[in-house]
């Protein structure tokens, strides 16, 4: 299979309701009371195709519940076609419903080479100017990305190739925010691309190859990767013993894109990037194992958001770092009971082998913090005791640091992709106890356990500003329809884009 990642397909513009030409017009319809309310082109619209409009809801035919949609009819003057999407109770709206409706309505007409939305007659009152657009663009962009690599035949895929914001003076503001929105979806792509692959395709060796090959001709951009020899005498123990199991071979893949001041720190990221795990000698349940794909989930959203940020050449410098391996059990597994020396020198008890994540972890920070980066952050599908405490509403924060946990939630509210405070500090890290080694990696009681887990990455970070994003329920659907969201990547670009 060829090695690449999964750039965007689509692209987002701007057009003037005279500039539409042959692309699907559509318009927005409220609810309130139960009866129909139209905006201004929808009204336009139902008054010259006779109630074209009007006349289907009052049979039935169209509900204008939120996301509903409908195809009316073509024109000489909109050969394309004209639809309608339901924009539910107008006194309901609100941002959730907007990017559902959004998201409904380009997946019903991908059919469409080019859809153009009237979207600016029917905002909610929290989204105003480069917040609607941004978030216009990231929603309908993403909503055409499709897992199709690994089908005999691509029949699903969208043929939009255009989606368009409908307005005739665009502001700055407006243009500003679909560009913004353009680079999160992009970058969500990356993300979903490579986590939607399964493991024997997506390997450790796959993720850092790819990566080498795009990063070709990006300014300001550099890929290291370290392979086995060189993250054992890196001193890297604690990654290592994770790795030993499998017969695939582990990455230290770094991606540092210097877009910003020279000499300024780099804002840090760094992902979880188990591309399968089986629990080692830990062993998993057999129910659901393929799901453990999508274990490498925190290190393609890393690399979807600074390949993203970089392609963009957003004026930032930052520093991407991902451990990639498999978790298996093996002659050669690490076995509960073993002790292990990570980076840090601190010497780590390995009690339960299916808690490796926080393991390639420890070693990641402490490479990272010893670049002396202005802030890192890590993602990681860690603990199945943050899936029981928030679902997947919420990925769940963890930072002793009060602008981390300021900023992080402040771009979680403005891209939907929200995060929710967790406790972490040393009543935590007591509970890792070990008087075998110098920490262990279980706790000493199940309470608690997404917090002791962060506790435990804690240890490594070096005395450098930190925040954990637990994404193990947020990051990709579960079961026979399982899939990638591309979450956090949302979130991680808001983060950078406020900054800015």
């Amino acid at each position: 299979m060829e090695l690449r990642l999964n750039f965007l397909q689509a692209a987002v513009g701007t057009a003037a309701p005279s500039e539409i030409g042959g692309a699907l017009l559509i318009v927005g319809a409220f609810l309130s009371e139960g009866q129909l309310v139209l905006t201004t082109s929808a009204a336009q619209i139902d008054a010259e195709f006779d109630g074209i409009i009007s006349s289907r809801f009052e049979r039935g035919i169209f509900s204008a519940k939120a996301g509903s949609t409908q195809y009316l009819t073509e024109s000489e003057e909109f050969p394309g076609g004209i639809a309608v999407l339901g924009l539910g109770d107008v006194a309901a709206f609100s941002a959730q419903v907007y990017k559902d409706a959004l998201e409904k309505a380009v997946s019903a007409f991908s059919w469409s080479p080019v859809q153009a939305f009237t979207a600016v007659e029917w905002l909610p009152n929290s989204l105003k100017d480069k917040a609607s657009a941004r978030l216009f663009a990231s929603v309908t962009l993403n909503a055409l990305t499709k897992r199709t690599a690994l089908r005999s035949k691509d029949d699903d895929k969208p043929k939009t190739a255009s989606v368009l914001w409908v307005d005739a003076r665009p502001s700055k503001k407006v243009l500003a925010g679909l560009e913004e929105g353009r680079i999160t979806a992009e970058g969500m792509s990356i993300m979903r691309g490579l986590a939607d692959l399964p493991g024997n395709v997506c390997t450790p060796s796959y993720l850092a190859d790819a990566a080498v090959s795009a990063a070709e001709g990006i300014p300001g951009f550099t890929v290291t990767v370290l392979d086995e020899q060189a993250i054992a005498e890196a001193g890297m123990g604690a990654f290592l013993s994770v790795a030993r199991g499998s017969v695939v071979p582990p990455r230290f893949i770094a991606l540092e894109y210097l877009g910003g001041k020279t000499g300024e720190a780099p804002v840090a990221l760094v992902g979880k990037g188990i591309t399968f795990d089986a629990g080692g000698i830990s062993l998993k349940p057999a129910a659901n194992m393929a799901d453990m794909t999508y274990d490498m989930s925190g290190a393609a959203a890393v690399i979807g958001t600074v390949f993203a940020a970089a392609r963009a050449g957003l004026k930032i410098n930052l520093l991407g770092v991902a451990a990639a391996c498999e978790n298996l059990p093996s002659g050669s597994a690490s076995k509960p009971g073993d002790v292990v020396t990570s980076l840090s020198g601190k010497t780590i008890e390995i009690l339960n082998t299916d808690c490796e994540g926080r393991m390639i972890l420890a070693d990641a920070l402490t490479w990272t913090a010893r670049r002396r980066p202005e802030l890192m952050i890590d993602a990681a599908t860690l603990t199945g005791a943050c899936c029981v405490a928030l679902g997947s509403p919420y990925s769940g924060l963890f930072t002793a640091d009060e602008h981390l946990l300021t900023a992080l939630s402040s771009a979680g509210r403005a891209s939907l992709d929200e995060v929710w405070p967790m406790p972490v500090g040393p009543a935590y890290e007591k509970l890792m106890k070990s008087n075998a080694a110098d920490i262990a990696n279980q706790a000493s009681t199940r309470e608690g356990g997404a917090s002791s887990a962060a506790a435990f990455l804690s240890v490594f970070t070096e005395g450098v500003p930190w925040a954990h994003l637990d994404i193990a329920a947020t990051a990709n659907t579960s079961g026979r329809e399982r899939a990638s969201t591309g979450r956090p990547v949302p979130l991680l670009l808001q983060f950078l884009f406020d900054r800015l």
